[in-house]
């Protein structure tokens, strides 16, 4: 692969991250290290982990190396099982998953572990420093929703001034039927109607995104819903 960043840049970034290390370090020890200052070093430890990150992938094609500290399952022994996934997919002849995400886009998943270890990248992400972070994501369907979630939306493309979201919802599900191009094109195609699940698909992920207008709204329905889950 052709290097994206210099030796150079590896190590000013590397630098960075030792100097935003020691910085961290002085300011945890410091019992009246004022509360900003924490903070301070926090997200600058965060910034430059991210940035060498970034470079030693641009340089070496390795991936985080912050992700998975909390994982002891790493055996060297098994570096052949996993290091060519695509080839295993293409020896076992083992057909590709797809996933259904409403309003419909199918997806074909070739690797449904890997795709399960993007959502866990992207559930570190944007939970950082939450427990909820470290937590296993269970499959592919709430890999989808982590990754949706670390982008700030389901469909950022449609983030623009003159569209006012609303309240809506998305289903993922594991589907037999993927679309093909005559589904949607041609006569007597009925959109509409491909938006509705079939019965032999699985449902593997919901998400209700109500929006209310007021905050007085949004507590209201949250104490309705707190009734309801209560009864």
């Amino acid at each position: 692969m052709s290097n994206a960043f210099s030796n150079e840049d590896v190590a000013a970034a590397a630098e960075v991250l030792a100097e935003s290390i020691r910085r961290h370090a002085a300011v945890m020890v410091d019992a009246d290290a004022p509360v900003r200052d924490a903070l301070a070093a926090i997200e600058g430890l965060r910034t430059s982990a991210r940035r060498y990150e970034e470079v030693i992938f641009g340089t070496s094609g390795w991936g985080p190396v912050f992700a998975d500290l909390d994982e002891d399952d790493f055996d060297e022994d098994d570096d052949d099982e996993h290091d060519h996934p695509q080839e295993e997919l293409v020896t076992t002849g083992a057909p590709p998953m797809t996933v259904t995400v409403r309003a419909r886009y199918d997806y074909q998943i070739a690797d449904p572990d890997a795709l399960i270890q993007a959502g866990q990248l992207a559930r570190i992400r944007s939970w950082d420093g939450d427990p909820h972070g470290a937590e296993p994501v269970a499959g592919v369907g709430e890999a989808i929703y982590e990754l949706f979630h670390l982008a700030g939306s389901t469909f950022p493309a449609l983030e623009v001034p003159e569209l006012e979201p609303g309240s809506g919802f998305m289903t993922v599900h594991h589907t037999a039927a993927p679309l093909q191009p005559d589904d949607v094109v041609g006569a007597g195609v009925d959109l509409e109607e491909l938006l509705i699940s079939e019965e032999e698909d699985e449902l593997l992920y919901d998400l209700a995104e109500p929006r209310y207008a007021t905050r007085e709204e949004a507590e209201e329905a949250s104490r309705r819903l707190e009734q309801d889950e209560g009864l």
